[in-house]
């Protein structure tokens, strides 16, 4: 499993991209990907899984496993403190406790600053305690009205063809 996953790590190196998650499911490789301080595209994860299939049919592995690679997605709850600086910049809805009461709240996610986590919101910067942050995620306010799976996107103009 260790080989495998440098072999996909490295992979994902080679264009420049970071693996955040990583496992071996029965015969499925599943990781998910990103690019610290851009945007991933299907391209880049076809390039790594050929990139990835490739290396495992010099080991004699030639189509023993499934290869699934994702991009961390819109709304990833982000899960380390390693992640707070790979997403630096990107807006963020965050959730913490503060003398046993919970607030919630959205920013722009600034990283970390010693161990502290800094959200730029409009009411100024938060600087919140790694340890007293419940969850932090990603956040895009075009899907903030989604509810029982209905996406309330607007309209294209134009009307019909």
């Amino acid at each position: 499993m260790d080989r495998i996953k440098k072999i996909v790590g490295e992979n994902a190196e080679r264009l420049g991209l970071l693996m955040l998650e990583f496992s071996i499911q029965g015969e499925k490789i599943e990781a998910v990907l990103c690019r610290k301080g851009g945007s991933i595209s299907i391209g880049d994860l076809e390039t790594v899984s050929r990139f990835v299939s490739q290396d495992l049919a010099k080991l004699g592995l030639e189509g023993a496993y499934e290869i699934n690679l994702l991009s961390p997605g819109l709304d990833r709850v982000l899960k380390s403190r390693e992640e707070m600086d790979i997403f630096v910049g990107k807006p963020a809805k965050f959730i913490y406790i503060v003398d046993g009461k919970v607030f919630s709240d959205t920013g722009l996610l600034r990283g970390n600053s010693r161990d502290n986590v800094l959200f730029e919101t409009p009411s100024g910067v938060k600087e919140i305690p790694f340890e007293e942050l419940t969850k932090v995620s990603l956040f895009v306010e075009e899907f903030s009205n989604r509810k029982d799976g209905d996406c309330r996107c607007a309209k294209s103009k134009g009307g019909k063809k």
